[in-house]
C-alpha cells in the first residue's frame, strides 16, 4: 500500500522515515479512516491516498517538527476519508461565500478571550465540521501557509482560507457569546 508513495520520495532517509511513521501507527491510521468511512477497503483507499498527498508534497511533511508529523497525517486521513464518503453518497461541500478575508486579520488574541475560555473553544472547535477543522489544524497547531494546507488537503488555498476563515468567525462569535453570558 504505502510503495506507491515511497517512490515519488527523493532520499532513501524519507523513505525510511515516512515508512517507519506508516509501521508504527499504521493501527492509528486505519481506526481513524474506518470511523469515517466504515468499510474497510475504503479506509486502505484513504490511508493510501493521503501518503501520497505526503509524499508528493515532502518538504512541507519533513519542515513539520517530527512529533507532530502523525497528527499531520491523521488530519489528512481524516479530510481524505470525508471526501470519499461524499462522493460515495453524492453529497458534497457547500461551501458558502465569505467577504475575502485575510489570514492575518484573525488573530489568537481575537480568537481566545481568554485562558479559563480555552475549555468552552476546544469544545466548540470539536462541533465543527471535519473539513473545518482539519484545515484550522493544520493552520493553527502546525502553522502552516494556505497553500501547504490546500496541497494536503487536496482543495483549492481560496477554500482553505475560506474554510479557516469560517471557523475562525464562528468561534470569535461563540467565544464573545460566552464572554457575554
Amino acid at each position: 500500500m504505502l510503495s506507491k508513495a515511497l517512490a515519488i520520495l527523493e532520499t532513501e532517509e524519507q523513505r525510511n522515515e515516512l515508512s517507519e511513521i506508516y509501521e508504527r501507527n499504521i493501527k492509528t491510521f486505519y481506526s481513524v479512516a474506518f470511523s469515517k468511512l466504515h468499510n474497510r477497503q475504503d479506509s486502505e483507499d484513504a490511508i493510501q491516498e493521503a501518503f501520497l498527498a505526503v509524499a508528493e508534497n515532502p518538504a512541507v511533511f519533513f519542515s513539520i517538527s517530527a512529533n507532530k508529523r502523525v497528527s499531520y497525517i491523521n488530519v489528512i486521513i481524516r479530510n481524505v476519508s470525508c471526501k470519499i464518503w461524499y462522493k460515495k453518497h453524492k453529497l458534497y461541500e457547500n461551501e458558502t461565500e465569505l467577504d475575502d478575508v485575510a489570514d492575518e486579520q484573525m488573530s489568537a488574541e481575537d480568537i481566545v478571550i481568554s485562558e479559563c475560555m480555552c475549555e468552552q473553544a476546544l469544545k466548540f472547535i470539536d462541533t465543527l465540521p471535519e473539513t473545518s477543522k482539519a484545515a484550522l489544524f493544520l493552520k493553527l497547531d502546525l502553522g502552516l501557509k494556505s497553500d501547504d494546507i490546500a496541497k494536503a488537503l487536496g482543495i483549492s488555498e481560496e477554500a482553505v482560507k475560506k474554510r479557516v476563515a469560517r471557523a475562525l468567525t464562528q468561534m470569535k462569535q461563540y467565544m464573545e457569546g460566552m464572554k457575554n453570558e
